[in-house]
């Protein structure tokens, strides 16, 4: 038998290094070997296949308004978000330049009824939106839209005529007295002042013949009131409001009240207390005793106006603190309780003009006059003072 140094003895011929060599490389094929055998192994049938599902798509930008229709809100997507915008006139020109924005939109708003069309006042931040709709769609009437670069369309000039008749319930609105007229003009700016005109002033007619400015409307109704009120003052009436009574005194309680800052207290002449100095809130009672009460006024029939004048203003603060998007709520409660030639678009306008509108500055004059007698009446008799009044109303802006 070989000696164990014989049985492993490397032959001759081969050189040292590569004995070396192959000593290293022994194990390295070995652990080859043993990887190539791994592998060779069927898999387990324990092993489980892994899914990859591909990312969603993000969220293509939407305009959402809780409580607002569908194609009110289609509109506001296209006007925010890219197209053409129902529009006409200046607003479709304005809107043709702004700058469409690039993430989803949420606005508020509200809806109302007016007149036979429904209206709608959105807002997004400092966005208003004015839109009415249709037989068959929305349209953008007015606004501003400073979050596309897109300052509002100018106003246009409006004088309107505010009629308050002494109508009771159950009478004709427009066949009783016009006891309450005021000018309320409208310029690019917002409100430019209230004119009020004393009940009793002796003007002629637009039925003919001479009375009491009041009697116009038990004669020609609400255009005939129009037509004289245009007649004594050379003021052009673009439209009218007229309510009674009753009619005033829902339109104050869809206010829920009104805030009212009086200069001195007042009582009626049923002797209750009106008003006291200073803040009140006026329930739809005591709003109309004030519109209506004279004869414990030092100036009687002009101190009445002047205080119907600082009731319209009173109201323009309460629609500016509930703010533009319940605009279109509130032109819906009102709209029942009074009679117009405003169209949808005209009223929204007018009364959008509110909300850029410094209340505080807006001028409520009375046109000065004399006390006379006409056909056994005392009446009031308009001079030169009254029509430099009127004649600074002609543009819908006093003082300007």
């Amino acid at each position: 038998m070989a000696s164990p140094s014989k049985r492993f003895a490397l032959p001759s011929s081969l050189p040292r290094r590569s004995v070396l060599l192959g000593l290293v490389a022994a194990p390295l094929t070995l652990a080859a070997c043993s990887k190539d055998k791994k592998k060779a192994t069927p898999p387990s049938t324990t092993s489980s296949t892994t899914t990859t599902t591909a990312a969603p798509a993000p969220a293509k930008p939407a305009v959402t308004g809780k409580g607002l229709p569908q194609d009110l809100l289609a509109v506001l997507g296209t006007l925010y978000l890219g197209g053409k915008v129902p529009a006409s006139g200046d607003v479709a020109s304005a809107l043709a330049r702004r700058k469409v924005l690039k993430s989803s939109v949420a606005v508020s708003g509200t809806t109302g009824r007016w007149m036979g069309s429904t209206v709608a006042s959105i807002v997004h931040g400092k966005d208003v939106t004015l839109l009415v709709r249709g037989t068959s769609s929305w349209a953008v009437v007015g606004g501003w839209w400073p979050s596309m670069a897109v300052y509002r369309p100018d106003f246009p000039t409006m004088r309107v005529l505010a009629i308050g008749s002494d109508a009771r319930p159950g009478q004709p609105v427009e066949k009783c007295r016009g006891d309450a007229l005021h000018i309320i003009g409208v310029d690019h700016k917002g409100v430019g002042g209230i004119v009020g005109i004393p009940r009793d002033s002796w003007v002629p007619l637009s039925s003919g013949g001479n009375a009491k400015v009041n009697a116009a409307l038990v004669f020609g109704g609400a255009k005939g009131q129009v037509r004289t009120i245009e007649k004594a003052s050379g003021v052009q009436i673009d439209g009218y409001v007229i309510t009674g009574f009753y009619g005033f005194r829902g339109m104050v309680d869809s206010l829920g009240g009104i805030i009212f800052v009086a200069k001195q207290s007042l009582r009626s002449v049923d002797n209750f207390q009106i008003v006291k100095a200073g803040t009140n809130k006026l329930t739809s009672k005591t709003a109309l005793a004030l519109a209506r009460e004279r004869k414990h006024l030092p100036n009687g029939d002009f101190g009445r106006s002047a205080n119907q004048g600082e009731l319209i203003k009173a109201g323009m603060v309460m629609a500016q603190k509930l703010g533009p998007a319940q605009l279109a709520r509130l032109l819906g409660l009102m709209g029942s309780h009074l009679a117009t030639s405003l169209t949808p678009t005209q009223v929204l306008n007018l009364c959008a003009s509110l909300y850029l509108s410094d209340t505080a500055k807006v001028p409520n004059r009375v046109v000065p006059g004399a006390i006379g007698t006409r056909e056994g009446q005392s009446v009031v008799l308009l001079g030169s003072q009254a029509q430099s009044t009127f004649s600074d109303m002609k543009d819908g802006r006093l003082g300007a």
